[in-house]
């Protein structure tokens, strides 16, 4: 029997200022391109002031510059210009793995019809370390979608894909650099915390108190000890006391905006 031929693959992803992340991440495409000749990579980039752009072209990326209109909205016009079969999102701090990339064509030339998407497992690394618990893993995200069926939603922050059809989960993980400092945690986290406010709910609102007393520690101890975060030593334990610090400055953000009523 005739070994049937994969089907044709688009990869997208938005940057800004990922000259460092870039190389690698797209590096990591090179396997794609043995299976795929024609591989299409759309790079969205909100007018980055580093090395971005050139980076991603001299991959033989096509790069679209356009101004920033949020996570959900940049990539689902990236996946609308896509052309191939299926479509493939990453981040620009994800890396493919070779034996990913196998499964991925594999599982993609038997995919039943039914099968729109594929859900992805990540290995997040947190300052050079890959945290086994405290949440983080396996982190199975759906990236891999038949092209027409996928998007994302339409939420300020941790937007995610939904698809229209069945999903199967691949077994072999992409790896997943999630910060490399404290200081780059720090600076992503006032970001988050800010677009996390908006789209809080009534009830925190109108709770704020307990919200902003309790939830730090509660997601601390959800993280610490009941997800065994404590396994992953010194690491697992900056991990839960910095995610615990992120619930306090968004709640603490909630308290100046609905009840001081100052928008700085």
């Amino acid at each position: 029997m005739a070994k049937k031929n994969p089907s044709s693959l688009s990869v997208v992803l938005i940057t800004l200022n990922e000259e460092k992340n870039i190389p690698r991440c797209l590096g990591s495409l090179a396997p794609l391109r043995k299976i795929f000749p024609n591989l299409e990579i759309l790079v969205g980039d909100s007018h980055s002031q580093d090395r971005t752009a050139s980076l991603a072209r001299s991959f033989g990326a096509k790069v679209i510059v356009r101004p920033w209109e949020g996570y959900a909205k940049q990539k689902n016009d990236l996946i609308a210009l896509a052309k191939g079969d299926w479509v493939l999102s990453i981040d620009a701090d994800e890396e493919l793995t070779p034996a990913l990339v196998q499964e991925m064509e594999r599982m993609m030339r038997v995919a039943p019809p039914e099968v729109e998407g594929f859900l992805l497992k990540r290995k997040a690394f947190f300052l050079g370390k890959w945290i086994k618990h405290c949440g983080w893993w396996p982190d199975s995200q759906l990236r891999l979608v038949r092209r027409g069926k996928g998007s994302f939603t339409l939420t300020p922050v941790h937007e995610g894909m939904v698809v229209r059809g069945g999903v199967l989960e691949l077994e072999e993980p992409m790896n997943h650099y999630t910060y490399d400092s404290i200081q780059q945690y720090l600076k992503k986290l006032n970001r988050y915390s800010d677009l996390s406010l908006l789209k809080i709910k009534p009830k925190k609102i109108k709770l704020w108190p307990f919200y902003l007393v309790l939830s730090p520690w509660i997601t601390f101890f959800r993280m610490f000890v009941a997800k065994w975060g404590f396994l992953d030593g010194w690491h697992g334990f900056v991990v839960c006391a910095l995610s615990a610090y992120h619930d306090f400055c968004k709640y603490a953000k909630l308290w100046e905006k609905e009840v001081l009523k100052r928008n700085p």
